[in-house]
């Protein structure tokens, strides 16, 4: 599972190596979510809509995390090697855990561990836009090969050799960490502001994008293999190939105009996935889901950057209000999934669908904040 750390490097980012290193573990982590359900539900003998849940706890952690560190900690090294350090215990924790309540636990610090380290990447690239492609990428390309060896490694040994893999994952950060130099701890502290209205709009619209998006996601593998009928494998290279198609999207350096209008698809396609169980759909809608999710939120960054006063503020309120919506998600999902898969998705994809508009009008409507004022057209 080192190679997606090596690739990355390979195409000469311009951001810190420990910074990527991390980020790339920590997306190694997240992808594991959505394998992790069925075999949890049958390793503690729970429900599959029930073990959502850990992907809760986990998103909880992490929301908490986004939203607290940029107000009393600095992006600072040494905050980054206690993120790893915890999210190496909490894997490992994990893996021993006897009781699916103290797996819930356990899920929580890891989300801690996961929210400092994406507060510390995304602060560090936040308003420029070269730099947030290369931790944009990171994403979809780690994603494209961890999926299926998840996969592999679950259906061979269990959830629990899954969980101390991802423990030791943790100890290659640590080996670049030590000579990682972050502009953005050198940035003097501001005091923290409201953002403004537009600002709170686009906001709210990533929250809302995200409990759409992860309330299917989240139950995507569950729904691939029970539903449609493809196996674990196929469904871990549905998997890959989703984020495979997300490479050219989020590394494209370019202007991303109207993101609104790709986060829009990203919700039709969770109708598609939830409501037309055949196998062709889902291997189209999955990687078409890739695409345009990594297309748009690079773009919508950029949108709230330019409707806020203090964009650098922004940044850890954009991965708070998207953890909270991941967080809900699960719950949104495992509710819905129980009583109806594809009312699920069409909840879930027409909030993700409205989110995507509101955006597109916010973008067409209200112009960017310049200077202290409004620039007027």
């Amino acid at each position: 599972m080192q190679a997606p750390v090596r690739l990355l490097f390979a195409l000469k980012p311009k951001v810190p190596a420990g910074v990527l290193a991390a980020t790339a573990v920590s997306t190694v982590v997240f992808a594991a979510t959505p394998f992790l359900v069925k075999g949890v539900a049958v390793d503690q003998h729970v429900d599959v809509a029930t073990v959502g849940v850990i992907s809760t706890a986990q998103l909880g952690g992490f929301m908490l995390t986004s939203w607290g560190a940029g107000r009393f900690l600095r992006p600072r090294r040494r905050v980054m090697v206690v993120a790893v350090l915890v999210g190496l215990l909490a894997n490992a924790a994990s893996g021993l855990a006897p009781w699916f309540s103290l797996l819930v636990t356990v899920r929580f610090l890891s989300g801690i561990s996961l929210g400092l380290i994406s507060w510390i990447a995304w602060a560090e690239v936040f308003g420029n836009d070269e730099k947030v492609g290369d931790v944009a990428v990171i994403g979809p390309l780690v994603g494209t090969i961890s999926a299926p060896l998840i996969a592999i490694l679950i259906d061979a040994s269990g959830v629990d050799l899954l969980f101390y893999v991802l423990a030791g994952l943790h100890l290659i950060p640590l080996a670049f960490i030590r000579k990682t130099r972050l502009d953005a701890a050198a940035r003097p502290r501001q005091p923290r502001h409201r953002p403004t209205r537009a600002a709170a709009a686009i906001l709210v619209c990533l929250g809302v994008t995200t409990l759409g998006g992860s309330a299917v996601f989240v139950f995507a593998a569950v729904i691939g293999q029970d539903n449609v009928g493809l196996s674990a494998l196929a469904v871990s290279f549905v998997f890959s190939a989703n984020a495979l198609a997300g490479v050219p999207s989020a590394r494209y350096r370019g202007q991303r105009p109207l993101p609104g209008l790709w986060m829009t698809l990203t919700g039709a396609m969770a109708v598609l996935v939830t409501n037309i169980q055949e196998p062709i759909v889902f291997w189209l809608a999955l990687p078409i889901w890739g695409f345009s999710f990594w297309m748009g939120i690079p773009g919508v960054y950029s949108l709230l950057a330019q409707r806020s006063q203090y964009p650098e503020e922004r940044a850890g309120d954009a991965q708070a209000i998207m953890a909270a919506g991941r967080m809900l998600g699960p719950l949104l999902g495992g509710a819905m999934f129980a009583w109806s898969v594809p009312a699920l998705g069409l909840t879930a994809g027409g909030l993700m669908i409205s989110a995507g508009l509101t955006m597109v009008y916010i973008e067409w409507r209200i112009h960017p904040w310049v200077f202290g004022g409004l620039v007027r057209s």
